[in-house]
């Protein structure tokens, strides 16, 4: 693989810097306003990113009015598709209603309602607004619950971005990171992923462990695949040894199947974190799990418990009812199966078609994933190539995930946004909206800008 980085930028980055010039002018003022000009540490894209005017189904158009398939997906909250009809309808009823009452209120009943009769471990729920939240109330409940102070997590998982949780999530999955104290940090094991040899033996040596944590599918939505039979192994594991198990169902929830990846596996952790597809677009999350375990949230009329056990927890807008009117639209129409369905449909025959590509062109490539996400390896020596079971897969972890040439990636994401396709630098998320005509556009365009990348000398074919 040759790399001339002096000469490749010059053509997909220079025409792309001539393409999109209302959403460069907002950029150059956005540098103004926030650090690196974004929100979001996904969204930073060189020479900039585009700015979106409107979306709808599949689709999302920018300020200078170009469309784009898009595999973006809301971060992954998006199963039915951008504006879907039943969600507007219900979002456009209850905005005229109130926003937010300060109140209790009957969406949030029902709300929890459906968390409950999809989600096969939840006995009682608890409102937030992020996934962030969700997973530090969780680590938190865990820690009142079992009186212990440690979580164990893998390298890789991503957990949101609080303290006790984002260390090891990013290569070299070292600790150590600006901003956390070494109070907190002593209280994070990092364990390789799919390694259950290891886990035992730290909760064996170490009884100060809490809780294990996990994404069900792996790291990134599968991006590190979690191994065939290691949830029901942990189980076993975290059972034998009275450790809570967590499922990080951020992701998975709701879209491995209608009661998330718990279903799908039929292993059953002590608590689940749920957002994303579970408010419809709309900011919120919940935990969700067994109800002696949420019990700290409880106030009572006992001065001690209050004092010694609750756990106090607040949150502006906990259940509000926007996201509780979306959350629930969009629910009723996953429980139903068939958006899960057909977005799973639509992701094989977009990373079948992809990896043709990369076949026809020789260079050392892959695309994979399961259900409707879809993740980039980029420059990879994993023999198995088309023969790859997601399931069985054995090749180095550490890179698996982030060891994707940035200048590739870089030119990658801004071809395909030449071709009219937007996805992120580590792949996508595919909903029930994307028709088997936007795969098939995307296939095209995934083609043509390899092509480009090929004549800049950023690739070459191997032998």
């Amino acid at each position: 693989m040759q790399v001339a980085k002096e000469s490749i930028e010059r053509s997909i980055l220079e025409t792309y810097e001539n393409s999109f010039p209302s959403s460069r002018k907002l950029y150059k003022k956005a540098l103004n306003l926030f650090p690196n000009g974004i929100t979001h540490d996904n969204r930073f894209l060189k020479p900039f990113p585009i700015y979106v005017d409107h979306a709808l189904g599949s689709k999302k158009w920018d300020e200078d009015g170009n469309e784009y398939i898009d595999y973006f997906g809301g971060h992954g909250a998006l199963l039915l598709g951008h504006g879907h009809p039943k969600v507007v309808e219900a979002v456009k009823r209850q905005i005229t209603r109130g926003t937010h009452y300060g109140a209790c209120h009957r969406l949030e009943v029902e709300w929890a309602e459906l968390i409950m009769d999809m989600v096969p471990s939840a006995q009682k729920v608890r409102f937030v607004n992020s996934g962030t939240e969700a997973t530090l109330m969780a680590i938190r409940l865990a820690r009142i619950f079992t009186g212990k102070s440690k979580i164990l997590k893998f390298a890789g998982h991503f957990h949101g971005w609080h303290d006790n949780l984002i260390p090891g999530t990013t290569p070299p999955y070292e600790l150590s990171l600006p901003g956390i104290l070494n109070g907190v940090l002593e209280s994070i094991i990092v364990c390789p992923p799919n390694d259950i040899k290891r886990v035992e033996k730290i909760l064996q040596k170490d009884n100060e462990v809490a809780s294990v944590i996990i994404e069900p599918t792996g790291a990134s939505f599968g991006m590190i695949p979690t191994r065939e039979g290691f949830l029901k192994e942990l189980r076993q594991v975290t059972r034998k040894w009275g450790v809570l198990l967590i499922f990080d169902e951020l992701i998975t929830g709701f879209r491995c199947a209608r009661g998330g990846a718990q279903e799908y596996y039929g292993v059953m952790p002590d608590l689940t974190t749920l957002g994303k597809i579970l408010a419809g677009g709309l900011p919120g999350a919940a935990v969700a799990g067994r109800g002696d375990i949420l019990e700290p949230l409880e106030s009572r009329e006992d001065e001690k418990w209050n004092l010694g056990k609750k756990m106090f927890h607040y949150g502006t807008f906990n259940a509000n009812p926007l996201s509780a009117s979306a959350g629930i639209a969009t629910l009723k129409i996953v429980a139903t199966g068939e958006p899960i369905s057909r977005a799973n449909k639509m992701t094989s025959m977009l990373i079948k078609g992809m990896n043709e590509v990369i076949d026809k062109h020789r260079i050392p490539w892959c695309v994979h994933g399961e259900f409707s996400g879809f993740r980039f390896l980029l420059n990879h020596a994993c023999y198995k190539r088309a023969s790859c079971n997601f399931r069985k897969c054995d090749y180095d972890y550490k890179k698996l995930k982030g060891a994707n040439d940035p200048v590739l990636v870089q030119n990658l994401r801004c071809g395909m946004l030449l071709n009219g396709i937007d996805v992120a630098k580590q792949g996508g998320w595919v909903s029930a909206a994307h028709s088997a005509e936007d795969v098939e556009k995307t296939i095209v365009g995934f083609d043509r800008t390899i092509d480009w990348m090929k004549r800049s000398k950023l690739l070459t074919s191997f032998d």
